[in-house]
C-alpha cells in the first residue's frame, strides 16, 4: 500500500518545542506500509525542511522512524539550528592596521629655522621628503600606521582530511603570497600567515586559515620619484644620495627606489582545496 495524506497523519502530541536550546518536533503516525525505506522517503518528501517558530527559523535535523506494529510507524522529525556541514566556512577580519618605518614622506609641508638667523624656509624641500636626516647623511625615518587587513577563514572539512600530513603541507605554504586571484584579492595582495586546526576520531575536522592583505600599488611616490609600481607583498626600499639643495646647502635626497620580491607565490586554491 502506498502512503498518502490519509495514512500519514500528524499525532496529537506533535509540535513540542523548547527555547534553550532551540528545538521543535513534529510527530506523525504512518500506517499501511511495512518497508522502512519507503516510510522514511515519504516523510522526507512531505515534511518541511524548515519551520518558522517564535524563536526563529529552525531546520530539519533528522527523520526517525519507530515501528509500533504491523504496517504502523511513529515518525519523529526534530528541528533545530542549522547544522554545520562539511565545506561550510566563516570568516573574521581585523583592520586595525600595522606599523612600518618609512624614510620618505608623502608630502613635505614646510621647514622652519631660528627667526634670528634666516626665518621660516616656507615649503622648500631640501631633502625631497627624506625624514630624520642626520648630519652624516643617514636617514632615520619614522614609524607610521599603514593599512593592513588581517583575515581568518574557518573551514569545516570532511572528517579525515585535516591530517598530520596536511598540517605539514600548510606549514610549507606559510609565508607565500597568492599567485592567482583569491578571495577577491588580486595576485600579490594576500599573504598566507599559517593555519590552526585539528581532526581526530572523536572530533570534527576544522581548520582556520590566516591571511594578511596589502593592496597592489601603481602610483607610489618617494620624494621626486613617482608612479612606482609594486605588488602588495613586494618590498620597497629607498637608496639615498648626498647632494645640495636649491640654495647650495647640503641635502640628502632619494636616489633610487628598489622593489624586491621577498616571498614566493602560490596558487592558494590548489594548495588549500577551497576558495
Amino acid at each position: 500500500m502506498t502512503l498518502t495524506s490519509d495514512t500519514f497523519r500528524e499525532r496529537p502530541d506533535s509540535r513540542s518545542s523548547t527555547k534553550d536550546p532551540p528545538s521543535f518536533t513534529y510527530r506523525y503516525t504512518a500506517s499501511g506500509e511495512q518497508d522502512d525505506s519507503i516510510v522514511s522517503a515519504f516523510a522526507l518528501n512531505v515534511t518541511p525542511p524548515a519551520v518558522a517558530t517564535p524563536i526563529g527559523l529552525l531546520y530539519r535535523q533528522d527523520i526517525r522512524i519507530d515501528p509500533v506494529g504491523w504496517r504502523n510507524y511513529t515518525v519523529t522529525v526534530p528541528y533545530g539550528p542549522r547544522k554545520k556541514e562539511s565545506g561550510s566556512w566563516t570568516f573574521r577580519y581585523d583592520t586595525t592596521g600595522a606599523t612600518a618605518k618609512v624614510k620618505c614622506a608623502k608630502e613635505h609641508i614646510s621647514s622652519w629655522i631660528a627667526l634670528g638667523e634666516i626665518g621660516p624656509m616656507g615649503n622648500k624641500n631640501p631633502h625631497e621628503g627624506a625624514i630624520g636626516v642626520k648630519p652624516d647623511g643617514d636617514v632615520e625615518g619614522t614609524e607610521i600606521v599603514i593599512p593592513c587587513l588581517k583575515l581568518s577563514v574557518d573551514v569545516r572539512h570532511p572528517q579525515g582530511l585535516v591530517t598530520i600530513g596536511r598540517a605539514k603541507h600548510l606549514a610549507n605554504c606559510t609565508g607565500r603570497f597568492n599567485s592567482e586571484t583569491y578571495l577577491e584579492f588580486a595576485p600579490g595582495e594576500l599573504l598566507f600567515l599559517g593555519s590552526t586546526g585539528g581532526d581526530g576520531t572523536q572530533t570534527e575536522a576544522e581548520a582556520s586559515y590566516h591571511f594578511a592583505g596589502s593592496a597592489n600599488a601603481t602610483d607610489l611616490k618617494f620624494g621626486e620619484i613617482q608612479n612606482i609600481v609594486k605588488l602588495g607583498w613586494h618590498y620597497a626600499w629607498v637608496e639615498f644620495e648626498r647632494g645640495v639643495d636649491a640654495d647650495d646647502g647640503p641635502a640628502t635626497k632619494p636616489k633610487v627606489v628598489h622593489i624586491e620580491r621577498v616571498y614566493d607565490g602560490l596558487n592558494f586554491a590548489s594548495a588549500f582545496g577551497w576558495s
